[in-house]
């Protein structure tokens, strides 16, 4: 199949947790394909500020995510 178009995704990175699922999913899709096996992919990200959630890098915060009884 030729590819004659390019595909764009949009999110909403209030809900985004980082964990790059939709990337690996337009991936498998889009390069199963003939002529896709150098396809190269781009992650823009143009939210105001430090972009997908960085707070949860964050240890002193979250300590891991785990809270000691």
């Amino acid at each position: 199949m030729k590819i004659r178009a390019q595909i764009g995704m949009v999110l909403n990175l209030d809900k985004c947790i980082g964990c790059h699922t939709c990337s690996v999913t337009c991936k498998n899709v889009w390069t199963s394909r003939p002529g896709m096996e150098y396809a190269w992919f781009n992650n823009v990200e143009t939210k105001p500020g430090i972009g997908y959630p960085k707070e949860r890098e964050n240890q002193d915060k979250w300590n891991g995510g785990w809270v000691r009884n």
